[in-house]
């Protein structure tokens, strides 16, 4: 059986020496309920001292933050995208509807702009996310995700899989976690149909 997760993506950040930077790419910005920050107004060069301050703790944090494993960064910023804002995928009704193993009794699906202007094809950029929730549809017990990085796994439709506990922590299998290539997701998803590995448009 295919191990649940191919070299450690949580610690040696596999995704980055594949080429996916730091960042997130352009195509997964720019949700639907994404908005940017206001301007504070300040006009350039009028710094604070409470800014200037602080500069040198934001760069530790950014810096700390880079270093995160990809999943925990990818967690973080489907946070700041909002993406309980998103639509959910063509066809796909936005309540929670009955959902089967290995998913919650009840799930609900969202799809960032790339996943709803081309649900026949799923281009790079696409990314699927499933509210995983218990009997009452209510009470969440995990969040997964299905997002297209081109060259990330070509073999298997180059789909990076994540899942994460209710509070954002990524899920664990054996000792590892469940984020990259991910054996049972991609066993499942084969049988999808039009070979894109995904049930989402399928309806």
């Amino acid at each position: 059986m295919r191990r649940t997760l191919i070299a450690g993506l949580g610690g040696a950040g596999l995704i980055l020496t594949l080429g996916l930077a730091v960042g997130f790419p352009d195509s997964v910005f720019g949700q639907s309920g994404t908005r940017s920050r206001a301007s504070s107004g300040q006009q350039p060069g009028a710094e604070s001292e409470r800014t200037r301050a602080g500069q040198s703790g934001t760069r530790q944090n950014a810096e700390s933050s880079t270093k995160a494993p990809y999943e925990t960064r990818l967690w973080n910023w489907l946070q700041q995208a909002q993406y309980r804002n998103w639509a959910p995928p063509a066809g796909v009704t936005g309540e929670a509807y009955a959902g089967q193993s290995p998913h919650g009794d009840m799930v609900k699906l969202y799809a960032n702009r790339t996943a709803v202007a081309t649900a026949d094809s799923l281009p790079v950029g696409s990314m699927i996310v499933k509210e995983n929730f218990g009997p009452d549809g209510t009470t969440l017990m995990a969040v997964t995700l299905m997002y297209r990085v081109e060259g990330f796994d070509p073999e298997h439709g180059d789909w990076y899989w994540a899942k994460y506990e209710a509070d954002g922590q990524v899920s664990r299998m054996d000792g590892m976690a469940v984020a990259g290539t991910v054996g049972m997701c991609i066993d499942c998803h084969s049988s999808a149909a039009g070979n894109d590995y995904s049930f989402a448009n399928d309806r």
